[in-house]
């Protein structure tokens, strides 16, 4: 059995409380010093980095993507099954309170150009919101959803809503027709008075400019007045 003597006790003592010490040090210089630069970062929008590699969002799987949740009114991220999510939480209402939503992607009519004009494509993904299993008059919205994949990551830019007002119970439809460097075309199907749910009369084309990261709507020109109320 080996026996520490005496003398050499106090000494390794005295060492492990050095040791002690320093590594208490380390370890504040490492995660406490760092707090607010780790603050600061968290703060700022991710960039990419040397090795990032873009999305192809020509090759995204749209019918089962992942996409935001606040066009249709629900907390979070809502993940799509062959183009359709089925009883999503909302905050719309319907024949009751906060009445579940389907929510479906126009697969069909996702359109693609260099919005951001650095050489990629970005994607407009039609996007709509209805009472779970209701007919056309339980839409609640639709919108095109912008996204940009240049970082390796899916990125919402913005989401394009009707510009001309709201004149029936389905909301209008949005069909985006050119997005180049700075801007993105539209035509919009909107409701008269005189509509039936199944079909607007009224016909707009619509822009949205691109500044500073973000999507506004600059203008819409209507093209055909929607039927009017028969006399």
């Amino acid at each position: 059995m080996t026996r520490t003597s005496g003398r050499r006790a106090p000494l390794l003592a005295a060492a492990l409380v050095a040791l002690g010490v320093l590594v208490a040090a380390g370890v504040w210089w490492r995660y406490g010093a760092d707090d607010g630069a780790a603050a600061r970062d968290t703060a700022r929008p991710a960039r990419p980095g040397p090795g990032t590699t873009p999305l192809d969002l020509e090759l995204l799987d749209w019918r089962n993507a992942v996409i935001p949740g606040g066009l249709c009114r629900h907390e979070g991220s809502i993940r799509l099954r062959d183009g359709t999510a089925t009883g999503v939480s909302s905050a719309f209402d319907g024949p009751e309170p906060h009445m579940p939503q389907d929510v479906s992607v126009f697969t069909r009519e996702v359109a693609y150009g260099d919005l951001t004009g650095d050489g990629r494509w970005e994607a407009a993904v039609p996007v709509m919101c209805a009472n779970h299993g209701s007919t056309a008059a339980g839409q609640r919205a639709m919108g095109v959803m912008v996204f940009d994949g240049a970082d390796g990551r899916l990125r919402l830019v913005g989401t394009l809503l009707s510009q001309q007002p709201r004149g029936g119970e389905p909301p209008n439809m949005i069909t985006v027709t050119k997005i180049a460097p700075g801007s993105v075309t539209a035509l919009e199907g909107f409701y008269g008075p005189a509509d039936a749910n199944c079909c607007a009369t009224g016909k707009a084309e619509s822009t949205w400019r691109y500044t500073h990261g973000r999507l506004t709507p600059e203008g819409s020109i209507v093209r055909v007045t929607p039927s009017p109320m028969p006399r």
